[in-house]
């Protein structure tokens, strides 16, 4: 790396841009880091009034979850005006992580990772491409995430 670096001072090239350059070299190197399960979104449509607490809503073509899907989980109300905690706790970038039996997955499902369960049947119709169960936050031991119980249950344990 020196000597590139070296080579493109004598090349002319000048410090900023060089910079730069190894500043964008680092970030391509690195690439994208962590699960895109659980990070923030703000749906596109929000329903006059808002959500209802009793249901899930999911855009499918969410531009702002690398997985394209923004859940809204239990949310009463529209998410842009309640406690911004509880917006990010119930507001989130999930995944399709199951199908119904007989089903088909058109796509590749996802494995939810840790701090997150597959809840099968979140959505039970419509098309193959979105019926089926999807990541949603559960509650893990020693959990500092703040979540509340009465919306998450405990994950799911091994054995």
């Amino acid at each position: 790396m020196h000597r590139f670096v070296s080579g493109l001072l004598r090349l002319g090239v000048a410090p900023l841009i060089l910079a730069g350059l190894l500043g964008v070299l680092g970030l391509v190197g690195t690439g994208c880091t962590g699960s895109p399960i659980g990070d923030p979104c703000v749906p596109e449509s929000i329903p006059s009034g808002g959500f209802d607490p009793r249901e899930v809503y999911l855009e499918t073509s969410s531009v702002q979850c690398r997985t394209r899907v923004c859940m809204v989980y239990q949310v009463n109300g529209d998410p842009r005006e309640i406690d911004p905690v509880v917006a990010e706790q119930q507001v989130f970038c999930s995944c399709r992580c199951s199908v119904p039996e007989g089903g088909q997955a058109n796509t590749p499902l996802c494995d939810c990772g840790d701090g997150f369960t597959c809840i099968d049947d979140v959505v039970t119709t419509g098309g193959t491409g979105v019926v089926g169960g999807y990541c949603v936050p559960c509650i893990k031991a020693n959990d500092d995430r703040g979540l509340n119980p009465m919306v998450y249950d405990e994950c799911p344990t091994d054995g």
